[in-house]
């Protein structure tokens, strides 16, 4: 695998920011950031709307690999230098479903947080703002909704 396609939400400041951030990493693997809405990135993948990529982050391999949410989140650490081993500890069974719960919570409240993000919240109240956040009920494979 040489390039990671990650397929992003260009209308989300929260998506943004993570998209610059994994830009600014060193890596072992290529990261190719698309907005999932561009029409090219329609083009080069013509089944993505299956995907609902407005629901949660998609990520591609050029060998035609997809991971969708805490996969994907997993997956791009994984091509990190620096978090590659964050990423095969968060890959065990024991760990993946706090890494599946954090990505449900993230991607349910990701406008929410991107107005925070926009409107210069300080940290502590960041916290708070999150704290108060109501846990997303989720099916099996489902998206999630918060209660």
């Amino acid at each position: 695998m040489q390039r990671l396609y990650v397929l992003y939400d260009s209308q989300c400041e929260l998506c943004r920011r993570c998209r610059v951030w994994l830009g600014q990493q060193p890596s072992y693997v290529k990261m190719i950031f698309l907005p999932f809405q561009a029409p090219e990135t329609e083009c080069r993948f013509p089944t993505l709307r299956e995907l609902q990529p407005d629901k949660e982050i998609v990520v591609i391999s050029d060998e035609g690999d997809v991971w969708q949410g805490e996969a994907a989140w997993v997956t791009c650490l994984w091509a990190l230098r620096e978090y590659r081993e964050w990423a095969e500890r968060l890959a065990s069974p024991m760990l993946l479903p706090l890494a599946r719960r954090l990505c449900e919570t993230v991607s349910t409240h990701r406008y929410q947080l991107s107005r925070w993000l926009r409107g210069g919240v300080s940290n502590e109240q960041l916290r708070a703002q999150l704290e108060s956040l109501p846990a997303p009920t989720c099916g099996s494979r489902g998206y999630c909704e918060t209660r």
